[in-house]
């Protein structure tokens, strides 16, 4: 969930601890890796762009942020499990 309703979806959520972990990757490294996969999540470039302004002018920075443009997946689990709890934790 990205944009302004991700507000409305951390205000609905009743239980807790809340930990929010927002994966942002540059757009040009979506674009790289979407190129690389045999399905399509994206229909073009342009809604990669349009997806990243979205997340980047729109979404409000709640939570912990992290770019994950150069991290393989092991180190991004590494870094929420180093980072998110404290940085991460909404209430």
């Amino acid at each position: 969930m990205i944009g302004p309703l991700l507000t409305t979806y951390v205000d609905a959520i009743r239980s807790g601890p809340l930990v929010l972990v927002v994966l942002a990757r540059r757009p040009e490294v979506v674009a790289s890796r979407e190129a690389a996969r045999t399905k399509v999540a994206y229909n073009d470039e342009a809604a990669i762009t349009a997806l990243h302004a979205v997340l980047s002018q729109e979404t409000p920075r709640i939570g912990l942020w992290i770019d994950t443009s150069v991290q393989s997946p092991d180190e991004t689990v590494d870094e929420i499990m180093r980072r998110g709890p404290t940085e991460g934790r909404l209430d």
